[in-house]
């Protein structure tokens, strides 16, 4: 009996060990390492191409047009016949006309490295993006096109002096400053930015090869002073791209802040002032902005003028006419562009700055009426249009948080290094 237990046990121990040699791994632990997947990289180099044209057995020379050249001479001293011109002349009218070429604009010609110094091509470069390939075998002209690259970029600038110097200082196009102005038109009186305030900017920049091209486009911003920040959201509505603020109000006012779009507030508006020709204290009912001589005049509403003409005080003067309430008044023009009883629109360009009748320099002195009586324009409460409609809500919020978000971003990068662009 006792033998034949041993021996059952003897068994079930080999049975188990056999069991658990056969479900557990006894082998050294090496975790999956996922195969690297190799890229193969293309390691000849492009051909050199130019226009559209692969310059592979071709050489390429650079020039510009000179005062007094034609599409005929240029072609001529490298050896091209009149009719091959005439030919060309033809073939490009439906595209371009030959005498639209300007001086400073560049031109290129390509040649057969063929010793022979025969020209291939002509091209004239109408715009940093549109080129006049002219064909000279076989004959024929296209345009090329190079592609235009938008970029999204947002900046934070602080303002230390002039605005368009600020804004390239921060590496961002300083055309940016006019579009700024023109945003902010209706809310914001550019002639009062002082130092240390701060503006956020998200806007769209083009560029060719590299190259800024074109104007920047704003598509948020956010002004900030000590006790406040103003915001403009770009939105689309009914086909029409608009700015509002962040609770979907427009930024558009009946009136412009000012009737320059920018340049320097002189003198303002005030019982008391030394007038400076008169040599006198008088009362001074309107606001002066300095800028040079020739420099558009803008209305700031719509409206009729009401008169026109010169005077030995104002010199010559635009009187509009808004409606039943508002007038406005322009002053010391240089020339006056407008007639009497014309209807004009908002910020259309009604004569230029000059300094006629009694001034000392080149400015407008600017007045705004209501109900006949005359105000100081940038205290006073100006109706706004209309707000972003109960439909398109939904759609300009959404808009908004992503543009916030990214003003937001650009403020904390900003508060760690001023100023900041990415």
């Amino acid at each position: 009996m006792k033998t034949w237990h041993w021996w059952t046990i003897g068994v079930g121990g080999v049975s188990v060990a056999t069991s658990v040699a056969l479900t557990t791994d006894l082998a050294p632990h090496v975790e999956y390492v996922p195969e690297k997947v190799v890229v193969l990289e293309d390691t000849v180099p492009a051909a050199p191409s130019a226009y559209g044209i692969p310059l592979s057995g071709f050489e390429l020379e650079r020039s510009s047009v000179k005062n007094g050249n034609t599409f005929g001479d240029l072609l001529a001293e490298h050896g091209v016949s009149a009719a091959t011109v005439d030919s060309l002349v033809r073939i490009a009218e439906p595209m371009f006309d030959v005498h639209r070429m300007r001086a400073g604009h560049p031109i290129a010609f390509i040649f057969k490295e063929d010793g022979t110094h025969t020209p291939q091509w002509f091209v004239y470069e109408a715009s940093p993006v549109e080129h006049i390939v002219f064909s000279l075998s076989p004959l024929n002209v296209h345009v090329h096109e190079r592609p235009v690259v938008v970029h999204e970029r947002a900046v934070a600038c602080t303002v230390t002096g002039a605005l368009w110097n600020d804004l390239s200082s921060c590496g961002a196009d300083p055309a940016l400053a006019m579009q700024l102005a023109e945003v902010f038109a209706w809310t914001v009186d550019f002639y009062r930015i002082q130092k240390g305030e701060q503006f956020t900017i998200v806007y769209n920049e083009s560029t060719v090869d590299g190259q800024r091209y074109g104007d920047p486009e704003v598509l948020g911003v956010r002004y900030t002073t000590a006790d406040r920040a103003t915001e403009a959201i770009l939105f689309s509505m009914d086909s029409t791209e608009t700015y509002f603020d962040r609770d979907g109000n427009s930024l558009r006012k009946a009136f412009l802040k000012a009737p320059l779009k920018y340049s320097r507030l002189s003198s303002g508006f005030t019982q008391r002032r030394f007038h400076p020709v008169q040599k006198r204290f008088k009362p001074h009912l309107g606001t002066d902005y300095a800028a040079p001589y020739g420099t558009p005049i803008l209305t700031v509403g719509d409206g009729t003028v009401e008169a026109t003409g010169y005077t030995a005080g104002n010199g010559n003067f635009v009187k509009v006419r808004h409606n039943g309430t508002y007038t406005t008044q322009y002053l010391h023009m240089r020339k006056i562009l407008v007639r009497k009883g014309q209807n004009v629109q908002q910020g259309d360009v009604i004569g230029e700055v000059g300094s006629t009748g009694l001034a000392t320099g080149p400015h407008v002195c600017f007045r705004f009426w209501k109900n006949g009586v005359q105000v100081d324009h940038r205290k006073e409460e100006l109706p706004k249009a209309e707000p972003v409609a109960e439909e398109d809500r939904a759609r300009f919020y959404d808009v908004r948080d992503a543009i916030v978000a990214k003003i937001d971003d650009a403020q904390r990068k900003a508060e760690r290094r001023d100023p900041v662009q990415f």
